[in-house]
């Protein structure tokens, strides 16, 4: 997020800050007392996975970063799932560990950062990968004649939803799946950061608080119930850490109005100019193009489109006199602008880019 705005938000949740102080705390206690005491690699595998999304999500939603709040809420509801799942059944956690098999064979095919590397550090780095695809060759041989070959999509033979629903979380799974909309790239991933506007859409470079907003109360839920799970499971004494995420999920009002109010501040009225083409013709009858960017108010000059000697032709027809007649007129040196509409130009990013009014007479693009 923009400086000004982390500041400005930042500052709208300072009543927030003992909460989240007294939930840093209590996770600090709970994850030191949680793995000594534990001996189970998938259950204190989840857990590993579960503590450090939550540190992430308190981060990301301090920051309004609402894509990474979505992605990381969504991470900790299977968490949740795959806890208790694990630890109802004896299979799901064998199974679970030796999906460490398939991650090992993935792990294994990374070649393309290698390809970057010296000669040396390349030959190194391959040996590496090599040896772990050697090493885990049997294992994971054994794994796909224990599991199947299916085993490498997923390690669980019970999809997320039913095993959720058999865990008691299925109430939940909608909100899953909209939060996963962001990591799967769907239309409505896009929430917080595209909008219609007078018939056009906008599109926003930058924080969806919007979904930042709607995620707070689902990924602190979600890691709250994980930790009365291991209160009842594993006892550990949890009860000061869900007592403050309480109090935090208790406080979203005041999250979601202070995210409200920033991004107000944020949404254009209406639409932003888009770039428009700009043909300039000269008092010795040449021409150029241009490309004009209302909203930073500066052009860049840019190749001919096709047909451009048709368009030129048609700009002096429409201009109606001899086109050394308007200079005969103060124009300050400058060409004869016409906007062409609908005739794209293509520019590269090395271009150099100018102020507006060197060559147009009138920049404004209301």
């Amino acid at each position: 997020m923009d400086d000004e705005l982390g500041r400005n938000l930042r500052k709208a949740l300072g009543s927030l800050n003992p909460i989240i102080e007294e939930v840093q705390g209590s996770l600090l206690y709970v994850s030191r007392s949680y793995w000594p005491r534990i001996d189970d690699q998938a259950r204190t595998s989840i857990f590993n996975h579960a503590i450090n999304d939550f540190s992430s999500l308190i981060d990301q939603l301090q920051e309004g970063d609402g894509r990474n709040c979505a992605r990381t809420s969504r991470s900790l509801y299977e968490h949740l799932v795959n806890y208790c799942w694990v630890t109802a059944h004896e299979e799901a956690k064998e199974r679970y560990i030796a999906h460490a098999s398939v991650t090992l064979e993935l792990l294994a095919k990374m070649r393309r950062g290698a390809m970057l590397l010296s000669s040396v550090q390349r030959k190194r780095e391959l040996h590496r990968l090599n040896k772990i695809e050697r090493s885990n060759r049997s294992k994971l041989a054994a794994t796909y004649k224990q599991y199947g070959k299916s085993f490498a999509r997923d390690w669980a033979a019970v999809s997320l939803r039913e095993r959720a629903e058999l865990c008691g979380f299925g109430s939940s799974y909608d909100t899953y799946k909209l939060l996963s909309q962001v990591t799967h790239g769907s239309f409505g991933g896009t929430l917080g950061t595209r909008r219609e506007g007078q018939g056009l859409p906008i599109h926003r470079v930058g924080p969806s608080l919007e979904l930042a907003v709607l995620a707070y109360p689902e990924g602190l839920s979600f890691f709250r119930d994980l930790c009365r799970r291991i209160e009842i499971i594993d006892g550990v004494d949890a009860c000061e850490l869900v007592d403050a995420i309480n109090l935090l999920i208790q406080a979203w009002p005041i999250y979601k109005g202070a995210c409200e109010w920033l991004d107000k501040q944020l949404w254009p009225n209406s639409p932003p100019p888009r770039p428009t083409s700009i043909l300039a013709l000269y008092p010795g009858g040449g021409a150029r193009w241009f490309l004009w960017e209302p909203a930073f108010s500066v052009v860049t000059q840019a190749p001919p489109p096709q047909d451009a000697r048709v368009f030129e032709d048609g700009a002096r027809k429409h201009l109606g006199v001899n086109i050394p007649d308007y200079f005969k007129t103060d124009l300050d040196g400058k060409p004869v602008t016409v906007a062409v509409h609908g005739v794209p130009l293509t520019v590269s990013s090395k271009s150099k880019w100018y102020p507006a009014e060197s060559i147009l007479q009138e920049t404004d693009p209301a």
